[in-house]
């Protein structure tokens, strides 16, 4: 859990030039130019790999809320933009992790992304990574969203941990989708809409309520709710850009269940999600979910994100989410440790030699 500060720090790099075959030159940004804003907007517009993670107003954010420090580095050839890194940098401890994105927070994808069609993709990518230059780094830490080329990281020596998650796609009439959900997930939405159970659109004025049902269910597997001011930031800064979406369903005009989804380019994600564990035989969240992949396809969104998919550590939240007629798609931890972090895991590895052997044998 990720500790609150009150002073946190936003420092953009921008490439004044980049040639693949000479070496690049970057300056300090104090502050974003109109410029770089541009440079930006046509990263993410032009990038099919772009998420709402990846965008300046997210990571500021994330950065504000949690006191952590984020960089951007805008690759850039004459006066066109080819690609973007955007990285925390985690200070806790004695030395330095650079994060792109910072799970921690639930800020889900991240990575270095290049507008598509670029013939030295590879070589972009490359040097955007080498140019991230801080004191006492132990490891760099990369979640690169679904269908990323992950050789590309590979390539540079990151060592990559295949996750998972769910999408589904949105194609097709609404009778399709429905027929695409399994049948035990259809009789629960149909139980709920027995029940008169319905869902409606949320705003500020349901959070608290919401917040005590995320305390209830991460209590019950074991986690920290992050603070009210996250949520409370995301809903008040992202509703009128359309990047959020916020479900809350009634019973008898009661709040009993609720979920946050985030909105970008032809992506919805589904951020948050909880429900008061008395009203659990009512399937309120199945029906929240139906309702969310209803209005995603009317509103012409292509693929919906369901965000992880934990089959060991939450079997239970990993069955309810593959339930929806998502394809699991993988994703990827790269990661890869300075020699100071290789003699970090040494100096670790020897303090505690038992642990150490248990692992190896679980290889």
């Amino acid at each position: 859990m990720l500790a609150k500060s009150r002073n946190s720090h936003y420092n953009y790099y921008k490439v004044e030039s980049f040639n693949c075959k000479e070496k690049m030159n970057y300056r300090i940004l104090i502050k974003e130019t109109p410029k770089d804003k541009e440079d930006i907007r046509y990263i993410l517009e032009h990038s099919a790999d772009a998420t709402i993670f990846h965008t300046p107003e997210w990571n500021d954010l994330v950065s504000k809320e949690f006191g952590v420090t984020h960089k951007t580095l805008i690759a850039k050839i004459d006066s066109t933009p080819l690609g973007m890194y955007t990285f925390f940098i985690d200070s806790r401890g004695l030395f330095n992790r650079i994060k792109s994105s910072l799970r921690e927070a639930d800020s889900i994808y991240g990575g270095p992304i290049t507008v598509d069609n670029l013939e030295n993709k590879k070589e972009v990518v490359k040097k955007l990574v080498m140019q991230v230059k801080e004191n006492q780094i132990e490891y760099y830490k990369i979640y690169p969203p679904p269908n990323y080329n992950i050789e590309l990281l590979k390539s540079l020596s990151y060592k990559c941990r295949k996750l998972f998650t769910a999408i589904c796609k949105l194609a097709g009439s609404e009778e399709e989708l429905w027929n695409k959900i399994d049948s035990k997930r259809r009789n629960l939405v149909r139980k709920a809409q027995t029940n008169k159970v319905k869902v409606v659109d949320s705003n500020l004025s349901f959070i608290d309520l919401y917040y005590q049902m995320l305390c209830e269910v991460l209590k019950k597997i074991g986690k920290s709710p992050f603070p009210k001011s996250y949520y409370h930031l995301v809903l008040q800064q992202f509703t009128q850009k359309g990047w959020v979406k916020f479900l809350v369903a009634l019973h008898q005009e009661k709040p009993i269940a609720g979920a946050i989804f985030l909105c970008f380019k032809d992506t919805v994600y589904y951020w948050s999600g909880a429900s008061f564990r008395e009203y659990g035989n009512l399937s309120p969240n199945d029906l929240i979910q139906w309702e969310i992949i209803r209005w995603a396809r009317v509103n012409q969104y292509k693929y919906y994100d369901l965000v992880m998919i934990e089959q060991e550590r939450l079997p239970g939240i990993a069955h309810f989410k593959l339930g929806f007629g998502g394809e699991l798609v993988p994703i990827y931890e790269a990661i890869k440790h300075t020699p100071l972090g290789e003699t970090k895991k040494v100096i670790k590895a020897l303090s505690n030699p038992i642990q150490t052997v248990r692992k190896i044998k679980k290889l």
